[in-house]
């Protein structure tokens, strides 16, 4: 393997936990409605945070997942979002070129970006829906300059990402509509016009499938297991992020080998 390409690796896995550990700063503020300036606290005992004690994924293992002045342990978002964020980078960095290809940044931020809905909707049931319209703006606007793998760029680019965000306002409206906010709630509704923006058409209908397959699969063995019930609220967003990764990675194969099998 060639220095260049491992440095590549290196890059994108530090780049990831720095961007992992400013993705908790966004979920942790938003939360709790506060702005995104000022030093970060322990959540237990307010004291300010140590830089030291700041390093992705280091410090939180060096502490064994424990704050470094009251011993009271981390919730373990902190971790996970984290190392989600360098696996995400290292991937992107196999995919493409991080110093000269520009498709390793949109899909890279992309999918950071998205962990940032998907930490807030398991843990509180929340989305950040000016967010997730910002992320969805980005991801077209990459896709029209052609930064985007998934979608051809230029003016075939503007029509997938019409059809792409009405048949995300199609699906997800009419869903709303019939069960009266049921199924779905308006931030799954927001976060899904928000993959039609990033993905376009075909690619959004690919990642929908994919989660509703994921999410399916979820809930059937959760209720099979005795863990769920008919009342229980499920988290969609983790199902819609893992779906837009699978889109992003495979949709122009998937949408290739339909058009060639119904053709």
């Amino acid at each position: 393997m060639e220095i260049e390409r491992i440095f590549g690796f290196i890059f994108a896995a530090v780049l990831g936990g720095i961007l992992g550990s400013f993705a908790n700063v966004l979920v942790i503020r938003w939360h709790e409605g506060k702005s995104l300036g000022g030093r970060s606290r322990c959540p237990s005992c307010k004291k300010t945070i140590n830089p030291r004690h700041l390093v992705p994924v280091v410090s939180w293992l060096m502490l064994r997942g424990r704050c470094a002045y009251c011993r009271r342990k981390v919730h373990p978002q902190y971790v996970l979002v984290e190392a989600a964020a360098v696996v995400l980078g290292i991937i992107a960095a196999w995919r493409f070129d991080p110093f000269g290809q520009p498709q390793f940044w949109t899909e890279f931020l992309l999918s950071v970006g998205l962990l940032v809905p998907v930490a807030m909707d398991i843990r509180w049931k929340e989305l950040p829906v000016q967010f997730m319209v910002f992320l969805g703006a980005a991801g077209a606007l990459a896709g029209l300059f052609g930064f985007a793998a998934w979608l051809p760029g230029g003016w075939p680019a503007v029509g997938a990402i019409v059809y792409g965000v009405s048949a995300a306002v199609i699906f997800f409206g009419a869903q709303i509509l019939v069960s009266r906010g049921r199924w779905l709630g308006e931030g799954d509704f927001w976060l899904g016009i928000a993959l039609g923006l990033i993905l376009g058409w075909p690619n959004v209908a690919v990642a929908v499938y994919t989660a509703y397959v994921l999410g399916g699969t979820y809930a059937a063995v959760g209720f099979a297991l005795g863990r769920l019930t008919r009342k229980s609220k499920l988290p969609f967003a983790p199902a819609l992020a893992a779906g837009t990764m699978v889109a992003m990675w495979y949709g122009p194969a998937v949408a290739k080998y339909f058009s060639y099998a119904f053709n």
